[in-house]
């Protein structure tokens, strides 16, 4: 296998003060309840080639390999797709993850591949039947390290290669994890972003100097700084929020602290239950609220409003 023909490292010129993420972070743009909603279904592949702003549909893998990998986005609710790739990874082999990141049921299984052409004889909605059923899949094995897919997706935003690809290579240096670059997972002015699968776990501004905290936080099943997370991407943005603001008021860091949540909009405000591991409920209310200033979405894009979840007594 040759390397990549798409350089992992961001334009030199790009200006920092024309970043997204930079606005983002000078405006206190709040992260919780930004992580791509409703997505409990991951299908992972292993790329090598140019990616392109849309991954899948400007990569350079076969019409047929776009077709089946789409396919299955559109088949099965709550479905994405990631490419990812090393550096210096020199295989014949390719990787294929696929995993469930439903709350409290979250499994994650892989299987070797002699191509991508493979692909097509697999029978991935049987698989994610049977993930969810807590059944074995034949073929594939389950993993057992977290796989940390880092957002450097430059041909999207200059962001994610800018903040993303120090953040990867920072964290490829921790022992018990499996860290890949991958294709965009949203929130550009987030950067640099990751994701923690099987959990399906995102989070934001993450820096290169946290690699060894988040490291051991993922090896001992517990979250990394309440401050990173964006949230469960299984959850709906409010929810996504929720869970957070519980866990920064109740110090509960546990990835299976929480086992479920609801949500009810009443007026201008929503209502959030929220069950722990130990059967107890607990009320939370929120408020999406703009908070004055614009800022771009994206690198190059025009300026909008910047919005947030924020917590509210339910007296207010």
């Amino acid at each position: 296998m040759t390397e990549p023909e798409e350089p992992l490292s961001p334009p030199e010129n790009e200006s920092d003060t024309t970043l997204c993420s930079l606005r983002s972070r000078e405006l206190g743009e709040p992260l919780a309840g930004t992580a791509v909603a409703r997505t409990a279904v991951w299908i992972v592949l292993e790329h090598r080639g140019p990616w392109g702003a849309k991954a899948v549909q400007e990569s350079d893998l076969p019409l047929a390999i776009k077709e089946r990998l789409m396919a299955w986005e559109a088949e099965l609710p709550g479905a994405r797709v990631q490419l990812v790739r090393r550096s210096r990874r020199i295989d014949d082999s390719l990787l294929l993850w696929v995993g469930v990141s439903d709350l409290g049921a979250s499994r994650l299984v892989r299987c070797v591949l002699r191509s991508a052409d493979d692909l097509l004889s697999l029978p991935i909605p049987a698989w994610v039947e049977a993930l969810r059923r807590g059944e074995p899949v034949e073929g594939v094995e389950p993993c057992t390290q977290p796989l940390v897919l880092v957002c450097t997706n430059g041909r999207r935003d200059v962001c994610c290669s800018k903040l993303g690809v120090p953040l990867a290579q920072a964290l490829d240096e921790q022992p018990g994890l499996d860290v890949w670059h991958t294709t965009h997972l949203g929130g550009h002015r987030f950067a640099a972003t990751l994701l923690h699968l099987p959990e399906g776990l995102c989070y934001g501004r993450v820096e290169p100097s946290e690699a060894p905290a988040l490291a051991q936080a993922l090896r001992e099943g517990r979250l990394h700084r309440i401050d990173r997370l964006r949230g469960r991407t299984a959850l709906e943005g409010v929810e996504q929020a929720a869970e957070a603001a519980w866990r920064e008021r109740t110090g509960r860091l546990e990835l299976d602290a929480v086992t479920e949540l609801h949500h009810v909009v009443e007026g201008s405000r929503v209502r959030v239950s929220l069950r722990d591991r130990e059967g107890v409920t607990h009320e939370l209310w929120l408020e999406d609220r703009e908070l004055g200033p614009s800022a771009p979405p994206s690198c190059g894009k025009p300026p909008e409003a910047v919005r947030g979840w924020f917590s509210v007594r339910a007296s207010d």
